[in-house]
């Protein structure tokens, strides 16, 4: 069991954050830093229901996700849209239960992606397994300058 403590996603609201208030954030809490991206949402804290819950400020941010611009290609003569989930951190110390969750979905019904795809540093100890959680599909592994990555897509038009 781990010493984090806990809000929940759904006394958090989504809406979009401009870059700076997006890379303060992650170079603050991602060991990756700031990136660039296209769409940036921030999880603010709305009201707490209880012991069960860190207590934080209402309006308090407590994650961010960023992802790409779209990527588009032909296949079967319809048009794919795909998108990168580049980004997603939240405070240090905090587990979000259900954050990633709500950010994807903000995501999704703003943009309405073919799919989404994203990385996952193999070497952590859950290699990704929020993804599966998500809906995304492991598609194998990718090794860069020795970092080993599993690479997940989540199909949300099965039938390209």
């Amino acid at each position: 069991m781990d010493n984090l403590s806990g809000i929940f996603a759904r006394n958090c609201s989504v809406r979009r954050i401009d870059k700076t208030a997006a890379d303060a954030f992650l170079n603050a809490n991602h060991r990756l830093g700031a990136t660039g991206g296209r769409y940036r949402y921030g999880l603010f804290v709305q009201r707490s229901t209880g012991a069960a819950e860190t207590s934080l400020p209402a309006g308090s941010l407590v994650a961010v996700a960023v992802f790409s611009n779209a990527r588009r290609w032909l296949k079967d003569g319809r048009r794919i849209s795909s998108y990168e989930w580049i980004r997603y951190a939240s405070l240090p110390g905090i587990r979000v239960t259900g954050g990633m969750g709500k950010l994807l979905q903000a995501f999704m019904d703003e943009v309405h992606p073919d799919d989404v795809m994203s990385y996952a540093d193999a070497d952590y100890p859950d290699g990704g397994e929020v993804y599966a959680r998500l809906g995304f599909v492991a598609e194998g592994m990718v090794e860069r300058a020795g970092h080993r990555n599993i690479k997940y897509r989540l199909k949300v038009e099965p039938e390209y």
